[in-house]
């Protein structure tokens, strides 16, 4: 059986007048939809004819990736069985639209909107609280790199796109648990790229991380790009995600400490 490479957001997107947030993974099948993985759950365990469906999915699937990283890399295996559960009935063509909604409809958060820290490789630690997602605007010219995410019993769940700022982060809509050292990440502008070959950075030695801990990576030294101005739109990619970004107005230079 091929596994699923699994890859973990969060989403917010309208029903009627409620605002509905959630922990959503793609659809292998279908990249323009997305799995709200604890409906799809709650549906299974509602097909499987369990008594209080909601209450069993909450169990097996939470509804944040917080969550699902507090209790570890079981909760990851639980989504794996949900997702291939949702592209089954995918494949019959009947899958409803309020379980796996259409990628244009909904609006990707930071993966983790919030960590339980923020952390720099050097041990410095930003603001948690201060971490925006894609569509994200950067106080300072752009430092790529990727972050591990920590999971009960210390070890990274996966890896996600980064951009430190001023006081907090960028963060990419993607967490990637199957993340493949393969290819680059690169720093694009106006046509021009700047690139660093992900393999530099398997293998590094990572410290113990906490449940939901974001920990910055170091950041390759990448040649400038004169075409940054404030104001300036540039995409960061590596694998299959696009983070698309804005540098602010006015630029800040941090201190140093």
């Amino acid at each position: 059986m091929v596994m699923i490479p699994l890859r973990l957001g969060t989403a917010s997107w309208m029903e009627g007048s409620a605002v509905r947030q959630a922990l959503v993974a793609p659809l292998p099948s279908d990249p323009n939809r997305v799995v709200d993985l604890n409906r799809m759950e709650r549906a299974r365990q509602t097909k499987l004819g369990e008594g209080r469906p909601e209450r069993l999915a909450e169990v097996l699937v939470a509804s944040t990736l917080r969550e699902t990283l507090e209790a570890g890399p079981r909760a990851l295996q639980r989504l794996r069985h949900t997702l291939a559960y949702a592209e089954k009935w995918n494949h019959r063509g009947d899958l409803p639209e309020d379980l796996a909604p259409r990628l244009a409809q909904i609006h990707l958060l930071p993966c983790l909107p919030r960590p339980s820290l923020l952390c720099r490789a050097d041990g410095l630690h930003l603001d948690r609280l201060a971490v925006q997602g894609p569509g994200g605007v950067l106080h300072r010219l752009p430092q790529p790199t990727l972050a591990a995410v920590g999971q009960y019993g210390g070890q990274p769940a996966g890896f996600c796109l980064a951009v430190e700022d001023i006081h907090g982060a960028i963060l990419g809509g993607w967490l990637e648990v199957d993340f493949a050292w393969q290819g680059f990440l690169e720093l694009r502008a106006n046509g021009h790229p700047r690139k660093a070959p992900l393999e530099a950075w398997d293998g590094i030695a990572l410290p113990t991380l906490r449940p939901a801990e974001v920990l910055l990576l170091p950041h390759p030294r990448l040649k400038p790009l004169p075409e940054l101005m404030p104001g300036a739109e540039f995409t960061l990619c590596a694998g299959a995600e696009v983070l698309c970004l804005s540098l602010g107005k006015e630029l800040l230079h941090p201190t140093v400490q």
